[in-house]
């Protein structure tokens, strides 16, 4: 007969059985791996993000083998997504093809596919939308408010976080922009805006008062933070979050309780800050130093007040009953949404609203602006577009004589670097995905691209209108996050930073995953559908792996080049020019290598090569001018140097060389 002490033993403690593995999966994929890309450096870099991408899908080939992931049970609008977002992927694998340079488009392609494995493991994943969106909001808002504490640390400690500096050495001039751990000012501030709506949501819908409390604390430090940042680019997307959560979301009288008395919490941290002209420039002094320990108690005791009051607002909407004059019936709540619609339509037309805004954007614009130089509140006051428009302007009119396929993917500042204007800086990026995608993928990735937002997005407001109570607040949330991301996206290069658009794909699978005990019956077998997943897995594994051992085989020669050690530099840059026969970047490396052990003949050869795969490189040419010279062929080296110049006409190497203006 088997004892007590034996059967005790064999059971599963009560605390252990609790722990659900799908919501740590949920917790992981959205917590964990949007927190490990922000704080090294928003997962931007090859090896970076390819690392990550290889990890998820490893797991999602090793749960689709074994059965963990339920591959049939995704949802029609779950389907639609993978599929639209798949489409897009295969399109940029498509456009290496026909790429004006193989090296770019297949570390492109490196990135979309690790987007496309969070997307399909975050989808494959849920068995629960509602369980799914409630985590993954937790999951996401936890994350992100970790990444908000450290950033406010690295300005209020200065010296506490050493790598809080990077940006600055690289960027002189940006000391007063907090950009750390994204090491990016912008993406930053987008990361906050994308986070302001799951805050309210958790705070106006958590099912404990902690919970509220917790999330509406945290709400002036994504102000106060977001300030610091100087983003107007951010600062629009926030608001545009506000109106959309506001406009969703039920009940909104407590909700506007809320941001009314969370926003004069950040209001009073940003007034702290501004009055503290050390903290508000970003200096790493002493001065900085006593500033950051005056502010550290201001935080602390508004962000407790702030949950106090929210506990309020949370016992009242529990207890209290609303006036009957501030119960609208929703076909009353239409019509004073139509008539203020007109009236506001009425008033800006009666304030000359068409000149203000022909203005405007004739400002937009202009790349120079006297308020983009301040570092303080004045400088959210213009519209400058801070040379936006004319890397917009210049990504329109590459697409001549291929707009439907573009000129490949990765491939902007190939195009970019002829048609720059003076005044506009050195960029690898258009600043908006959506025209960056026009230019090197045209009309049909454009609109996978854009297909796949618009299904997620709609997806999350449909979800918004079949939900109620507190999930249709957590609904809300979610769609004005997404929205604020599509917005942010519009304006800058966040797509290049990881850690958001993991963050918004991570989202758009739980607002696509399947209702709860709801069955579908599959017209393909689900042997089928594991095989094909596996292929796919293993297709983009490859897609993956290959930049990524690019990337570290060149790094690897350079670091052996640097320590002095010419024969392992060599095998390595040859090593990195064997993964990828085709393209430049290991040729340069190698052309470099063996310029360093004089072989100027093999030197030149390397560099010809890279130069046919990525003719429009104005790099190279220099190089080949260079190489030329050395070997004493000077109307080649002359040829080469006008080339490079001509690829780059207004970079300081060819200005410092411009012939002289005749006197008269």
């Amino acid at each position: 007969m088997e004892s007590v002490a034996t059967r005790t033993q064999a059971s599963p403690s009560p605390s252990l059985a609790k722990i659900d593995p799908s919501v740590v999966g949920i917790w992981a994929l959205a917590g964990g791996l949007v927190l490990y890309l922000a704080v090294d450096g928003g997962g931007y870099g090859t090896v970076v993000h390819s690392q990550v991408g290889m990890l998820v899908w490893w797991v999602v080939l090793v749960g689709t083998a074994v059965g963990l992931l339920p591959v049939a049970r995704l949802s029609r609008v779950g389907w639609a997504s993978v599929g639209l977002f798949g489409a897009f992927v295969a399109w940029t694998a498509l456009g290496a093809t026909w790429s004006v340079s193989l090296g770019r488009s297949l570390a492109d392609l490196s990135l979309v596919a690790g987007y496309l494995g969070v997307l399909v493991l975050g989808v494959w994943m849920h068995r629960d939308r509602d369980r799914a969106l409630r985590h993954t909001l937790a999951a996401l808002a936890t994350a992100i408010m970790v990444v908000v504490g450290l950033a406010l640390l690295s300005r209020l400690r200065p010296g506490l976080f050493p790598g809080a500096e990077q940006t600055a050495s690289f960027l002189p001039g940006t000391s007063r922009r907090l950009s750390w751990p994204l090491n990016y000012w912008n993406a930053l501030a987008a990361l906050l805006a994308f986070s302001l709506p799951l805050l309210l949501a958790l705070a106006t819908s958590a099912r404990t008062l902690y919970g509220q409390a917790a999330a509406a604390a945290g709400i002036p430090l994504v102000v106060l933070c977001g300030y610091l940042t100087l983003s107007r680019g951010g600062a629009l997307a926030g608001a545009v979050a506000l109106v959309v959560f506001v406009a969703l979301a039920p009940t909104r009288l407590p909700k506007l309780a809320t941001i009314v008395v969370t926003g004069a919490g950040g209001a009073a941290l940003v007034a702290g800050a501004v009055h503290r002209s050390a903290i508000e420039q970003g200096l790493v002094t002493a001065a900085a130093r006593h500033q950051g320990a005056t502010l550290l108690l201001p935080i602390v005791l508004v962000c407790v007040g702030v949950a106090v009051a929210q506990v309020g607002i949370g016992l009242a909407v529990r207890h209290a009953t609303p006036p009957r004059l501030l119960v609208i019936p929703p076909r009353r709540a239409r019509w004073l949404l139509a008539g203020g619609a007109v009236a506001f339509v009425v008033v800006a037309l009666a304030a000359g609203a068409p000149t203000k805004l022909s203005h405007a954007w004739r400002d937009f614009k202009n790349p120079a602006s006297a308020a983009l130089k301040q570092s303080s509140l004045s400088r959210f006051g213009t519209v400058s577009g801070n040379g936006r428009y004319e890397l917009w302007r210049a990504a329109v009119n590459a697409t001549s004589g291929h707009v439907l396929k573009g000129s490949g993917p990765g491939t902007y500042q190939l195009l970019w670097l002829p048609r720059a204007v003076p005044g506009v800086n050195y960029v690898q990026n258009a600043h908006s995905l959506y025209f960056e995608t026009l230019a090197e993928e045209g009309v049909v990735g454009l609109a996978l691209l854009v297909g796949f937002l618009a299904v997620v997005a709609g997806a999350a407001i449909a979800l918004v209108v079949r939900s109620r109570f507190e999930a249709r607040a957590r609904a809300a949330g979610a769609a004005a996050a997404m929205i604020a991301f599509i917005v942010s996206a519009a304006s800058d290069w966040i797509w290049q930073v990881p850690a958001l658009p993991v963050a918004f794909l991570v989202l758009a699978a739980a607002v696509v995953a399947p209702r709860r005990r709801r069955r579908r019956i599959g017209l393909v077998p689900r042997w089928m559908l594991r095989v094909g997943a596996s292929l796919v897995a293993i297709a983009c594994l490859v897609a993956i792996g290959v930049p990524l051992a690019t990337a570290n085989k060149i790094k690897a020669s350079q670091d052996a080049a640097s320590r002095g050690d010419p024969a392992l530099a060599l095998r390595d840059a040859q090593g990195a020019a064997n993964v990828e026969p085709g393209a430049a970047s290991p040729q340069v490396q190698l052309a470099l290598v063996e310029e360093q052990q004089g072989n100027v003949r093999g030197a030149l050869a390397a560099a010809n090569r890279a130069a046919h795969d990525e003719p429009a490189n104005w790099s190279t040419w220099l190089i080949i001018a260079r190489l030329d010279a050395e070997n004493r062929r000077p109307v080649a080296s002359l040829a080469a140097f006008r080339r490079a110049r001509s690829l780059n006409p207004h970079s300081p190497v060819f200005i410092s060389v411009r012939r002289p203006k005749h006197r008269r």
